[in-house]
């Protein structure tokens, strides 16, 4: 079961803006840049980002329904990692038992007792010179 909304719409409008310096450059972060699909604008949204094969795993821990994530599968976004930015090709949404290999064994009793089920797994495409 997914954090509750009312969480989700906290994080957006005050941590995400002091975490979101630190995501850029953190181990274990990385910020994901996106179109709002109904406003346009654009947004930054700081994630916990794993690897899964090769390709970045981001920890849904508001569920499918989090608005970034439903964003970038309307439109293409970018993913800031480490001074890096590369276009996000798609997304798919990956289980637990998929994910759980990725995850130290700290985050995965973290999630576990959040209940977190869901984990988006990110194809990246071409990578960028400038910034988002």
């Amino acid at each position: 079961m997914p954090l509750p909304h009312v969480v989700a719409r906290a994080n957006k409008r005050i941590t995400n803006r002091f975490i979101e310096p630190i995501a850029r450059r953190a181990s274990g972060f990385a910020v994901v840049h996106h179109i709002g699909r109904r406003s346009g604008i654009g947004y930054s949204t700081p994630v916990n980002v794993f690897d899964l094969h090769g390709r970045p795993l981001v920890v849904l821990t508001y569920g499918e329904r989090a608005d970034w994530l439903q964003n970038l599968r309307a439109a293409p976004g970018r993913l800031e990692r480490a001074d890096r930015v590369v276009a996000i090709a798609h997304v798919d949404v990956v289980d637990r038992q998929e994910a759980w290999p990725a995850l130290p064994r700290f985050v995965r009793l973290v999630l576990r007792l959040l209940r977190v089920q869901d984990f988006a797994l990110l194809h990246i495409g071409d990578e960028f010179a400038d910034e988002p």
